[in-house]
């Protein structure tokens, strides 16, 4: 691609990752693009169900 976007799409995932108190992990390579991770922390377990 030649051009960039609109700058907005890591600023929806943000926010969309901080609602679910997710982590975000970004790793970019020159010429080959971007790699985006997202972790989800698990819900937590109800022993009485």
């Amino acid at each position: 691609r030649k051009t960039g976007g609109t700058g907005l799409g890591l600023s929806i995932v943000k926010h969309g990752a901080a609602l679910h108190q997710a982590e975000i992990r970004l790793e970019s390579r020159l010429g080959e693009g971007t790699k985006i991770r997202i972790f989800f922390k698990e819900p937590e377990k109800n022993p009485e169900g």
